[in-house]
């Protein structure tokens, strides 16, 4: 992120936006749930995820509280949430007992943990099992953010063509028009 980038989050120019929090937001809006009010809980606050969600919520008229690692009590904030975004790099930091019953759950964490066997596998920053029987909505590691975040970067990728396309079309123009 480049502090231009940031700017732009905050006033809400979002064609070239990030990624992941994008798709996170969507992901959200996806539910059904209106946005406007919304008490949503962001767990942590780094500047490529978990301030941009922050910011992009903050648009749509939503509540947000960020919580991140001096945070007293984060179990107290998240239960409180109609909505829960985590981004920590922490396994299984969420579980059933830190969620209110139906809330919507956006796990953005990816981790390696490895097995007494030795095998290792990839989960979230939640522990998918006992967060997915309260919550109402909840997103997987494996098929949840990872490939929305792909789609908004694919439609960044368009519009930065497009914005390269014009400006060189009128750069050319320029130089046509200067030449004759």
């Amino acid at each position: 992120m480049h502090p231009t980038s940031i700017g732009n989050i905050v006033y809400n120019e979002l064609e070239l936006g990030p990624c992941t929090a994008m798709a996170s937001v969507e992901l959200l809006r996806r539910t059904g749930q209106d946005l406007k009010g919304l008490d949503v809980v962001v767990i942590g606050h780094s500047e490529i995820v978990g301030e941009p969600i922050a910011f992009l919520l903050l648009a749509e008229g939503a509540t947000v509280t960020v919580c991140h690692h001096m945070t007293k009590d984060v179990a107290d904030h998240s239960r409180r949430a109609d909505a829960v975004f985590v981004a920590v790099g922490k396994p299984n930091l969420i579980t059933a007992d830190m969620l209110k019953s139906g809330a919507t759950l956006i796990d953005i964490g990816i981790n390696r943990v490895t097995d007494e066997q030795g095998k290792s596998r990839i989960v979230g920053d939640s522990d998918f099992d006992s967060c997915s029987a309260k919550a109402g909505w909840i997103t997987p590691v494996h098929g949840g953010v990872g490939p929305a975040t792909v789609s908004y970067l694919m439609c960044n990728t368009v519009s930065a063509a497009q914005r390269l396309k014009s400006h060189y079309e009128a750069q050319f123009q320029n130089t046509v028009d200067s030449t004759f």
